[in-house]
């Protein structure tokens, strides 16, 4: 049985998010679909993942241009409970279509709808178009997952790359080269998700998760400091 739930009333208790702790989880959890409702690309238009517990897999489509809307990025929220084992790889073969090449971004959620910029990759490795992310970059930059917590995934289609508040892109371009994980960029500003810089290639596509687990119940999320954040949830 599939039930849906949208909340449109905006969150606005400002507690921590790092005060947030969940269970450990044993056993990993259920497979979500984005559904009709589409994952946006911003923390304001983002879908939260809302199953209790771990997440096997999350699909969903990037359908491009349709209806006058542009869909070339989605994003998803959700909690890293295990930064230790932490990754996240597309799956082309799984369902996906092989007219996407994906790019992968991760952001920490903060207090005031404050997305920080974390890691990226385009290719996990040569020769092909899947890509990845783990705990660690590879770039020299030093970044590690290293804090359990609410975190934003977003997938863009090739060459579509988050940018702040001047423009400026987010994350050092050295993600772009196949096999690099790599951290936020020189110039970056405040790191902070703002907007996209281009339109993306389009198809579906699956992600696998290690170490990744649903937000809390909406009771809980309501303490969150998020103001502002739509959540929109379909639960499998």
């Amino acid at each position: 049985m599939t039930s849906y739930l949208r909340a449109d009333v905006l969150l606005s208790v400002a507690l921590s998010v790092s005060a947030l702790t969940l269970a450990p989880v044993a056993l990993a959890g259920p497979d979500w679909d984005e559904g009709a409702l589409d994952a946006g690309s911003t923390l304001g238009s983002a879908q939260a993942i809302s199953v209790n517990g771990g997440i096997n897999t999350i699909t969903g489509k990037l359908a491009g241009s349709a209806f006058m809307v542009g869909d070339y990025q989605d994003c998803f929220l959700v909690y890293i409970d295990s930064p230790q084992t932490f990754s996240i790889s597309t799956s082309p073969g799984a369902g996906g279509a092989s007219s996407l090449d994906p790019m992968l971004f991760l952001f920490r959620v903060e207090a005031g709808n404050f997305t920080r910029a974390i890691m990226a990759n385009n290719d996990f490795a040569g020769g092909s178009s899947a890509a990845g992310l783990r705990a660690s970059t590879n770039d020299g930059s030093g970044v590690t997952v290293s804090t359990a917590g609410l975190y934003l995934i977003a997938i863009s289609g090739f060459a579509s790359q988050p940018i702040d508040a001047t423009g400026a892109a987010l994350f050092n371009q050295a993600f772009l080269q196949p096999g690099v994980i790599a951290g936020p960029g020189p110039g970056s500003g405040d790191l902070n998700l703002f907007a996209w810089n281009a339109e993306g290639s389009s198809g579906t596509y699956v992600l696998t998760l290690e170490g990744v687990s649903g937000v809390p119940a909406p009771g809980a999320l309501s303490l969150l400091a998020l103001g502002g954040l739509i959540a929109r949830k379909r639960r499998r």
